[in-house]
């Protein structure tokens, strides 16, 4: 994929673009479905498909003391845009002068002049400019002045409700992996670089891989049955999220530890993907290292009945 970075110094380059408009946050099936009527559009019209996103998330700029993480890496945005068809995303660095923008103007200068759409497919709900000013409607008032097509799509539902980031991230924190999974489209999924922990569970006679994580929301702590996904190929595993209380003393710091059944390799560097499959229980602290290591020959075995 081609990420293009627009900021002040940004000189027109791209021409005749269908683009689709949003932060697009964790990619979930209401972004697919947005995204994938741009492309039918596109052919349609033999434009050229972008992605115009936003980062950081506008909310971290404007409000930021409001908390929350985000549902995908910009690295994993990257990815799962391409996986839908996407070979140009257009990254718009947002910050507080960005934020000030009149919205004609953004349509003007950055959308036909910089990025020669001719076509534009937001969310029905989406907002944009200075003081979030810009809406569709202006969107569409503007349309025949600059010479694009506008397409406002209503949000998706599920079951009857909106499938949204925000619920998204809700349902993840509540350990709703199921229903998450309904919402995204795709199993509830981590990913992260494996890098060196303190070797403890190859001491224990169950070798981790300590994945240093590039996201930010996750399920509650304890032991899941995962999947991981190492290049191209998906290994069955146990995960344990959480403080390592039965070790250290400190309890704001959280670890993901990987023990990927049946498997010696050495990993180190290595990017992985773990997806969260179902809960087997909580964390807890153990008396011993005994009691540790008996509790986890009960997961293991917990987790190979899963698996058959």
């Amino acid at each position: 994929m081609k990420v293009i970075s627009l900021n002040g110094n940004f000189k027109p380059s791209l021409k005749k673009t269908c683009a689709a408009i949003g932060i697009f946050d964790g990619v979930h099936r209401g972004h697919q479905y947005l995204i994938k009527q741009m492309l039918i559009c596109a052919r349609r019209l033999k434009l050229k498909p972008i992605i115009i996103t936003f980062f950081p998330h506008p909310a971290h700029v404007l409000k930021p003391d409001m908390k929350f993480g985000y549902l995908t890496s910009l690295k994993d945005r990257f990815s799962l845009l391409s996986d839908l068809g996407i070979a140009t995303c257009v990254v718009v660095r947002f910050n507080q002068s960005f934020s000030r923008v009149p919205p004609q103007k953004f349509i003007k200068n950055i959308l036909v002049d910089k990025l020669g759409v001719k076509a534009i497919f937001v969310g029905d709900a989406f907002r944009f400019g200075k003081d979030r000013s810009g809406d569709i409607g202006l969107f569409q008032k503007l349309a025949s002045l600059y010479g694009y097509e506008m397409h406002a799509v209503p949000a998706l539902k599920n079951g009857g409700q909106i499938i949204s980031s925000t619920r998204i991230r809700q349902l993840i924190g509540e350990g709703k992996l199921n229903e998450a999974s309904r919402f995204l489209g795709r199993r509830v999924s981590v990913g992260g670089i494996v890098v060196k922990g303190s070797q403890r569970g190859k001491s224990l006679g169950f070798p981790t891989a300590n994945v240093a994580y590039e996201s930010d929301i996750f399920p509650p702590q304890g032991v899941y049955v995962v999947r991981v996904l190492l290049g191209r190929k998906e290994y069955p595993a146990i995960a344990n999220l959480g403080t390592r209380p039965s070790f250290d003393k400190q309890i704001s710091k959280l670890y993901l530890e990987v023990h990927i059944l049946d498997f010696s390799k050495n990993i180190y560097g290595k990017r992985l993907k773990v997806s969260f499959l179902k809960k087997i229980r909580s964390e807890k602290k153990f008396t011993s290292p005994q009691a540790l290591i008996q509790q986890i020959q009960k997961d293991e075995v917990w987790a190979r009945k899963y698996f058959v």
